[in-house]
């Protein structure tokens, strides 16, 4: 199997010329002011295949605060739904990770943020929305001062459970009493988190040997610690900051076992009962394993890459072997800067959406299959 065409899709444009104080390092405060980054630029941080609707469900980074929409492939249009009505705070800018089906045709997420460290105590914080019915709903701020990067949603337990930024803290948060039922720091970033089919909760903690996986159960109310870290990049890596924690991409195989990706561009199996990580390999020689699902055939679906060379791979969990499916470039010559998420639509198209591209806005990729 290989990618057999690819697709760039523009929501939006914006000349490189427009964003030089950004790539320069100007304080965001000054660049949710600016009126032409605020109107147009993008990156898309989150994607969802919803089956019933035949359409996208795509979450931004946005600096306008219109983070949720939709895209209708077979005709090529963008629908936004509205978020940006509600003339949430301005430092709310993300849909980072977590854009999690409710079971019932809506969705849940958290909303992350850019803000400048100096404006943290005046900032209220990530709030939990529900998307239901055409309407949102604000289900509560879980940890004030800080922002969601993503969310595991219990529908069983009605919880939610997620790791804030910059502030990094762990949350449990209660849908029905609308409050956080425990929290603790973390030290540790992670991109995205995993829930077993047990209900127990996966991320990151940092140790003094490194970045190690922790568990949370609400039934237990306190984390476990295991202590075996995962490999890291340095701090001379650019796509690392302090405390920022290895783990890229994390999702339930649906097999008994969880699995996740790298920074380093490393793929592995995480055993829920023991707590054990096995490193199952590498697609590719490059960094960032940003991206995984189910794909076809039951195979693990995941993206690679990143300073436009990015691609697809998939990983057969019975073999233990990898595919290269290609490069994430179109016929025009166009390339993906980076992959931030991906899914799969059941049939022959991949979706990626793409992010920090400091050159123009970035495209949402559609891959096809054959």
């Amino acid at each position: 199997m290989k990618i057999t065409k690819v697709i760039a899709h523009t929501l939006k444009q914006l000349p490189a010329s427009a964003l030089e104080n950004y790539r320069n390092g100007a304080p965001f405060k000054s660049l949710r002011k600016d009126p032409v980054l605020r109107d147009n630029w993008i990156s898309v941080t989150a994607v969802d295949w919803n089956t019933n609707e035949n359409c996208l469900y795509i979450g931004l980074t946005a600096f306008d605060t219109d983070l949720l929409w939709r895209f209708f492939p077979d005709t090529g249009y963008f629908e936004s739904l509205g978020l940006r009505k509600l003339q949430i705070e301005p430092q709310a800018v993300k849909i980072h990770r977590g854009l999690t089906p409710d079971g019932e045709g809506g969705y849940y997420f958290g909303t992350a943020g850019l803000p400048d460290l100096d404006e943290l105590n005046d900032a209220p914080g990530g709030s939990i929305f529900h998307y239901t019915k055409s309407a949102f709903e604000n289900m509560g701020i879980p940890i004030a001062h800080t922002y969601i990067q993503n969310i595991e949603v219990d529908p069983v337990r009605q919880r939610v459970y997620g790791v804030t930024y910059p502030l990094m803290y762990f949350f449990d948060y209660d849908l029905i009493t609308r409050k956080t039922q425990y929290s603790f720091y973390t030290g540790s970033h992670f991109h995205e988190s995993g829930l077993d089919d047990k209900g127990y909760f996966w991320g990151t903690w940092s140790s003094r040997r490194g970045h190690c996986l922790f568990r949370y159960h609400p039934d237990f109310g306190k984390p476990e610690f295991f202590d075996e870290p995962i490999p890291n990049p340095t701090l001379d890596y650019m796509w690392t900051f302090p405390l920022n924690g290895p783990i890229d991409s994390f999702i339930n195989g649906r097999d008994g076992y969880l699995y996740f990706g790298t920074l380093i561009g490393e793929l592995y199996q995480l055993d829920p009962t023991t707590g054990k990580h096995t490193l199952l390999g590498r697609p590719s020689e490059g960094v960032r394993l940003s991206g995984l699902a189910i794909g076809p055939q039951n195979k693990l679906l995941g993206s690679y890459g990143s300073d436009f060379e990015t691609g697809l791979f998939l990983f057969d969990r019975e073999r233990g072997l990898f595919e290269d499916l290609g490069k994430m470039r179109d016929e025009k010559g166009n390339a993906c800067y980076m992959i931030h998420d991906i899914i799969w639509d059941g049939g022959t198209r991949v979706f990626a959406g793409e992010t920090d591209n400091v050159d123009r806005c970035s495209f949402l990729w559609e891959a096809h299959l054959g």
